[in-house]
């Protein structure tokens, strides 16, 4: 029996672009293929003339492609950055040809990227860069790990990087998640974050597309049925298999070909009303198929709801109409948790009066996602929901975004020209995040627009009419921005009609509830995962400077970083924020926030110590301290 033979990479390089073969063990077999395949394209390591960067206008377009599931995937792409910046990686997200979209990380390591060209904008395709985590995962179909000289190209050698394709309940490529780092510091748990991060984006996915159909759950371990590690089979009224992820067709010897082709007794040998008679919603072992003994259980269709329909025109007239009292209009469930009812009531009756909105708060309150719900909520829901970043825009290229531009209309324009962001929100919704850092040149030109719903793109051209409704968002003070001249008062007082206050998280009521809605949005409890007392008390306590965001940001983190059954504790938390908490706990309360607490619970004084995270004997302690 031959004895195996370490072999350096470097040394398997050079025995790889000299022709000569390579022992088994030398480099992983996906590494060798993509090496293979990119000597096959004629590719040299020393790599071609590096590929031109898509314009920003291309770019922009890629990623409203893109959108929807970006827009579904970004709390948890949130949680992933958590989880890997302080260990100085980044977080990438690229299309499925390759097209990296979005970077975002360590902000050394993305000066590292940028010289390698590791930015939005540029192709990580296999055919362009070679051997990569985003190329070759997108060639492989699935995860892949690439580690220093294992990129084909001499110039990528500096960097380590692990992948994963995310895929559709159809089988259709989306894109790639990617974490890059230096090569000494990725490690295998990244690996295993990328791979729990995608895993929850496609349950969502599932979820989102296909939660109106019976779907079948399938896994070895029953408890974790379920769960992001959980096959996914659904059926439509036909019992006919229309949806699937990638574990339960790996379970049953399956591929995407089977959808539309098989129907419920094909794949388990009873139909699906049998199915249901016999074992309802309970979990059982699987009777037929499979590679391997599976537990499965019935999820039973989500029935549509009164929210998920939009509104009739008689619904609309209603609202209209409606006395201006709470109990005359039937508000949806809250965008977020701890919101007073009452300003989720007014924002909707503005709203449907074609009042523009302007939500006011902290940074990290919510105010995008409170504009979200509104959006989702009203008669315009079917509408397109268009959202501008004011402060994310360089002035030279903000009235473009807005206004959109006529063919030839100022250098680097679109040979076909743009619409604009105004009249894309045509029969929907326009959202102007951080209005307060809108140029104040622009803001004339959308007075007009308000006033007399006309856009006319850069260079001239025709004027076009809009349907939309506004929804601004500020964290600066609008009026004294006024004061000093940096905004518009006539912009001012068409906007500000009646400003809602979105409050921060410290003034919502008990944090710990707060998190756990926020967790029970994300499957915790599916899961079996929950929060410590302790942590919970330090929660309650915790001074949350930046707000909602950095709660729901720090619990996707510790949810991608649980295993399943976790109780959550301290101990869970990054360092630098457990010992922040911890240092809370020893500060007095605020004045304020024992009076807010004791108003809230009408006096109760147990009730008020419990939602504070103390006992009633230091609530009275510190009472009697502040008089």
């Amino acid at each position: 029996m031959s004895e195996t033979v370490y072999l350096p990479l470097q040394e398997a390089r050079r025995r790889f672009f000299d022709g000569q073969t390579l022992p088994a063990d030398a480099v992983s077999p996906a590494i060798l293929q993509s090496w293979q395949r990119c000597l096959g394209l004629g590719m040299p390591a020393a790599g071609r003339r590096q590929a031109e960067r898509l314009g920003e206008q291309t770019l922009r377009e890629r990623r409203e492609y893109n959108g929807d599931w970006l827009a579904l995937a970004r709390p948890t792409l949130d949680g992933l950055f958590e989880g890997v910046v302080d260990d100085g990686h980044v977080v990438i997200v690229a299309d499925a040809r390759g097209l990296i979209l979005d970077a975002s990380g360590n902000a050394a390591f993305l000066d590292r990227a940028e010289q390698v060209a590791l930015t939005p904008g540029m192709d990580w395709s296999e055919e362009v860069r070679g051997t990569n985590a985003i190329g070759t995962a997108l060639a492989l179909g699935g995860s892949v790990r690439v580690r220093g000289s294992e990129h084909y190209l001499e110039r990528n050698r500096s960097l380590s990087c692990t992948a994963r394709t995310l895929v559709d309940p159809l089988g259709q490529t989306l894109g790639v998640i990617d974490v890059s780092g230096l090569p000494r510091r990725l490690g295998d748990g990244h690996g295993q974050l990328v791979e729990a991060t995608v895993r929850l984006i496609e349950q969502q996915l599932f979820g989102q597309r296909f939660g109106r159909h019976d779907t079948l759950l399938l896994h070895p371990d029953p408890t974790q049925l379920g769960t992001p590690r959980a096959g996914r089979l659904a059926f439509d009224e036909a019992e006919r298999l229309v949806a699937a992820n990638r574990q339960a067709l790996g379970w049953l010897g399956l591929d995407w070909s089977a959808l539309q082709q098989h129907r419920f007794a094909d794949l388990f040998g009873e139909s699906l009303g049998h199915w249901r008679a016999r074992y309802g919603a309970g979990t059982t072992l699987l009777p037929h198929g499979g590679r391997l003994p599976l537990s499965a259980r019935l999820l039973p269709a989500a029935p549509a709801t009164p929210a998920s329909r939009p509104r009739s025109v008689a619904d609309r007239e209603a609202v209209a109409k409606a006395p201006a009292t709470a109990a005359a209009l039937p508000v949806q469930p809250q965008c977020e948790a701890g919101l007073p009812d009452e300003l989720s009531t007014r924002a909707l009756r503005l709203f449907e009066a074609d009042i523009p909105v302007l939500l006011q708060g902290e940074t990290g309150v919510g105010k995008d996602r409170f504009a979200r719900w509104l959006h989702q909520t009203s008669s315009r829901a079917r509408g397109p929901f268009v959202a501008v970043n004011c402060a994310a825009i360089p002035d030279g290229l903000i009235e473009a975004e807005l206004f959109g531009y006529e063919e030839g209309a100022f250098t680097g324009a679109r040979r076909q020209g743009s619409r604009g962001r105004l009249r894309e929100a045509h029969g929907g919704v326009l959202f102007l995040d951080e209005i307060g850092d809108m140029p104040l040149a622009l803001q004339a030109r959308l007075l007009r627009v308000l006033q007399d719903r006309l856009v006319t793109p850069l260079g001239g051209g025709t004027s076009h009419s809009v349907d939309l409704r506004l929804i601004c968002a500020t964290h600066r003070p609008l009026k004294r921005l006024v004061e000093q001249g940096a905004f518009r008062a006539d912009l001012y007082y068409r906007l500000c009609h009646y400003p809602l206050r979105l409050p921060p998280l410290r003034e919502r009521g008990d944090v710990a509830a707060i998190a756990q809605q926020l967790l029970d949005a994300r499957g915790a409890r599916s899961r079996d995962i929950s929060l410590a007392p302790a942590l919970l008390q330090a929660m309650r306590r915790y001074a949350w400077p930046g707000n909602l965001r950095e709660l729901d940001n720090l619990l996707a983190t510790l949810l991608a970083l649980a295993d399943d059954g976790n109780t959550l504790t301290l101990d869970h938390l990054p360092e630098e924020l457990r010992e922040d908490m911890l240092s809370d706990e020893a500060k007095p309360l605020d004045d304020s926030l024992l009076e807010q607490a004791l108003a809230r619970c009408g006096g109760n004084v147990s009730a008020a110590a419990r939602a504070l995270g103390i006992s009633r004997s230091t609530l009275y302690r510190q009472r009697r301290r502040a008089g």
